[in-house]
């Protein structure tokens, strides 16, 4: 039988280089979120979930690694592989070359296959011999001589968020599907699929039995987060779930998701609380955009809505549309201020290879000469009629520092959510609501220790007398104990740790993780 071997990009990562730059990170929150927020940033180690969902779908014994050094990697491929697949976007091209060229060295039999988002551009295909511009586990089975699945085994996948190198609950990664039909200009996701949904988990049954594996022995409830574009855009499909997930109430099912406020409109509050909604993440553009999924919806009221269910708002905004320019940006960032998300993602609008976006620069001339590993979502990669590259990347990286100063650290607008959850749900005649009410509880409660330091270190005195009257309510309202109390004396110490680690190293480096599946074996890491 063929042996494969799956591999991310090698590190360093999150450096500066000519096959990097400081925001190509293994993680999304410090990269892309929370930034500007020092030792309060969220961190975590987002791997390869792909390369791992594939392993677990084909039957040819598969060894992955995520984020190897070179050393490692050629180690890794020494012994002995028929196929080498490597994932890979377009801001790490340079790299997906590198390993390409060590794999020439290392082993010359071994046939390379090249995979991801990256694909997308046409001069990858010299180096590989193979490129996948399509779901992966049918490319590959195909590719082996394997038969079609129909349906998917689903593993294990995990992510551990932490905070001032404090280590919260791991939450589990469950994809669901790949690309979107909406067809926003600018999406690489959606017009790699050809503006194509491809399910992955096909039913809400399906989903549901996914969601109730994720069983963690210690914990309150089952946490997992959904890769999908736009999870809640079926109405039928989410209802039907919410129905299954009701039923879950002693580990109730908690997910994040990736949606639209279009999608979120079509619901109702018990719909959205009892489908499990814990976290959406949208994408809200501009105040300007004209996208269907974003007409005729008050976003300012929906945002309102969710958080007052206790449910978190990331919200995603692009800079650089042709109508931006000094005072209407401004308009954009005091919108978005406005709505006092949770959490806050500013992007560079980037025309993508195969995207409408780049087809009408490409049209008008005007894409600039830029380096592959520098279409990170912070470089400027086309002409722009009011900004220069560095005014529009230099308001980018002052934008995620004005948001902190203005409305503070992200954990403490994440506690708020969660006091609100609490109060809206704590005397519900639903079981299952009374029982979201008590995880709001505990994860205020987790939070709490961290206000102390929240309020000596606060980014500006609005944040600061904001935390103090947050400090003031959680204490009147929540059972705070004389041990919650005392882990707030001791939670400077961890601040000035995470203070002084990151000085010492401008990026931490995430450690290779090596999985092996074997379709012979009932491996650990399955959920099904």
């Amino acid at each position: 039988m063929k042996r494969i071997l799956l591999t991310t990009v090698h590190r360093p990562l999150g450096i500066n280089s000519d096959s990097c730059t400081e925001h190509v990170m293994a993680e999304v929150f410090h990269a892309q979120v929370t930034l500007a927020q020092g030792a309060f940033s969220l961190r975590d180690c987002c791997t390869g979930w792909g390369l791992d969902f594939i392993a677990a779908n084909i039957a040819a014994p598969c060894t992955v690694l995520h984020y190897p050094t070179i050393r490692q990697f050629r180690h890794e491929l020494a012994k002995g592989y028929d196929y080498l697949g490597i994932s890979f976007v377009i801001c790490t091209f340079n790299k997906a070359i590198e390993l390409c060229r060590q794999a020439r060295k290392t082993s010359p039999r071994t046939r390379i296959v090249l995979g991801g988002y990256g694909t997308v551009l046409r001069e990858c295909d010299q180096y590989a011999d193979f490129v996948c511009r399509e779901e992966g586990v049918q490319f590959l089975k195909k590719l082996l001589g394997e038969q079609e699945t129909y349906t998917v085994r689903i593993p294990l996948i995990e992510k551990r968020l932490s905070i001032m190198s404090i280590g919260a609950k791991p939450v589990a990664i469950i994809p669901v599907g790949l690309g979107c039909s909406r067809g926003c200009d600018f999406c690489c996701t959606s017009h790699f699929f050809d503006r194509k949904y491809v399910p992955l988990l096909k039913t809400p049954a399906e989903i549901h039995k996914v969601m109730i594996a994720v069983n963690p022995k210690r914990g309150s409830a089952r946490r997992m987060a959904i890769v999908d574009e736009d999870f809640l855009a079926d109405r039928e499909k989410i209802v039907a779930l919410a129905r299954l997930n009701a039923q879950i109430i002693d580990k109730p099912i908690l997910y994040q998701c990736l949606t639209s406020v279009g999608s979120l409109s079509q619901y109702d509050d018990m719909e959205l609380l009892t489908s499990g909604l814990h976290g959406a993440w949208i994408g809200i553009e501009s105040n300007r955009a004209q996208y269907p999924k974003l007409k005729h919806v008050d976003i300012g009221r929906l945002v309102t809505r969710l958080k007052a269910l206790g449910i978190s708002v990331l919200a995603s905004m692009i800079l650089g549309y042709d109508w931006h320019d000094e005072e209407t940006i401004e308009e954009d960032f005091q919108y978005l201020v406005s709505l006092a998300p949770t959490f806050t993602q500013f992007m560079l609008y980037s025309p993508c290879p195969q995207t409408p976006l780049y087809k009408k620069m490409l049209a008008a001339d005007r894409l600039l000469d830029v380096p592959y590993h520098k279409w990170d979502g912070f470089h400027l990669l086309f002409r722009h009629p009011h900004f220069s590259p560095e005014r529009l990347e230099k308001l980018l990286i002052r934008f995620f520092e004005r948001e902190y100063e203005e409305l503070g650290p992200s954990v403490f607008r994440l506690m708020e959510i969660q006091l609100a959850g609490y109060r809206a749900f704590r005397n519900h005649p639903d079981a299952l609501l009374r029982k979201r009410a008590e995880i709001h509880k505990g994860l205020c409660l987790e939070i709490y220790p961290l206000l102390r330091t929240g309020i000596q270190k606060a980014p500006s005195l609005s944040v600061k007398s904001h935390l103090k009257e947050l400090k003031a309510i959680v204490e009147s309202e929540l059972p705070v104990s004389a041990f919650d109390k005392a882990k707030a004396h001791i939670t400077p110490l961890f601040y000035l740790y995470t203070v002084l680690k990151n000085r010492m190293c401008s990026y931490r480096q995430p450690r290779m993780i090596r999985h092996v599946h074997d379709s012979s074996s009932v491996s650990s890491l399955e959920y099904v």
